[in-house]
């Protein structure tokens, strides 16, 4: 079977400022650093130094039984980290990254969640805190205008307060509705944002994946799947997507919630019978096609706006999910 190629993005400086605004970038020195949705090296910064991180997420959700009909959001923000910040927990831990798991396998989330919390609170107990903890709230930052092309079709994301939540506060960015004609699957994305006196102008095109399809649960086709059998393995096929993109199967009920994480190329994955015998009731059955791309950009140490001096790169990711449901019976 013909494979899809594997995710591509390109990011490019904007257009300069106005001449009413500092000129905070003008030869941003572009890196061909992608990473996969498996997640890559460490991801702090040896040289001590802050970055500037632009994280755009966009997520259509369908139906396997089209039983309502599809949806779908984006959201954008934009933070300076500090340099002993891991990006993506640090993101993760504060709400601005999906908790799916990075790496292949499968993790009893509930599980590890408990883990981190406890770990959390023997880091506070001891002298010798958490590597990535926060010494202070993330501030989410204002980026101008930022639009999303998708074909023909421009969407442009309304600018949002977040509410304090003690690791973030600032401004997002997030579209107006959550119809999914402007969103779709398989298209060219162009992102935009117009840049402010802190976030240079950011210009990002790729291509969307595929939505998941041809799915199976058991050899039976998720459309008319109606129940698993807690404690035997779950066998699931998919059509095969590109390398380098993530399948992630979530399997939740009221008391558990389980995920696993397979190559897309592979258009198969199964469940092992230890996780899905702590399923007892009826179990919301979630697919997601993981497509993330990270571009990183060395500022220039020379021509940068004054209160941007003290960054030292811009990191730009951006990550669609493509989420797929049903709710099954447990027997």
């Amino acid at each position: 079977m013909l494979r899809a190629p594997g995710p591509t993005f390109v990011v490019s400086p904007g257009p300069r400022p106005a001449a009413s605004q500092p000129a905070l970038v003008p030869a941003l020195l572009l890196g061909a650093l992608l990473f996969s949705a498996c997640g890559g090296a460490d991801a702090t910064r040896a040289d001590g130094v802050p970055s500037l991180e632009a994280v755009l997420s966009i997520e259509r959700l369908e139906d396997a039984g089209h039983a309502d009909a599809p949806s779908a959001s984006a959201m954008a923000q934009f933070v300076i980290l500090p340099a002993d910040a891991d990006v993506h927990d640090t993101l993760g831990a504060a709400g601005l990254r999906s908790q799916l798991p990075e790496r292949l396998g499968c993790v009893d989330l509930a599980a590890a969640e408990a883990s981190s919390k406890e770990a959390a609170s023997n880091a506070r107990r001891s002298s010798t805190p958490l590597r990535y903890s926060l010494r202070e709230p993330l501030e989410l930052l204002e980026a101008g205008e930022v639009s999303i092309r998708a074909g023909d079709m421009l969407t442009r994301l309304a600018l949002n307060a977040f509410p304090p939540s003690g690791s973030a506060s600032g401004v997002i960015y997030t579209t107006p509705d959550q119809s999914a004609e402007p969103l779709p699957a398989d298209e060219n994305y162009a992102i935009r944002a117009t840049g402010s006196r802190t976030i240079p102008p950011l210009n990002i095109a790729g291509r969307a994946p595929v939505s998941l399809g041809d799915i199976t649960l058991g050899g039976m086709p998720l459309e008319h799947a109606q129940q698993m059998t807690a404690g035997q393995p779950l066998d699931i096929t998919w059509a095969e997507g590109a390398a380098g993109d993530r399948v992630y199967v979530e399997l939740a009920d009221a008391e558990h919630s389980l995920a696993c994480a397979f190559p897309d190329e592979d258009g198969s994955g199964s469940v092992p019978g230890t996780l899905t015998a702590q399923l007892r009731s009826s179990t919301r059955l979630s697919l997601h096609r993981v497509r993330e791309a990270v571009q990183s950009e060395a500022a220039p140490e020379e021509g940068r706006a004054e209160n941007l001096t003290d960054v030292s790169s811009l990191e730009t990711t951006v990550r669609f999910d493509f989420e797929t449901t049903a709710v099954l019976r447990v027997q």
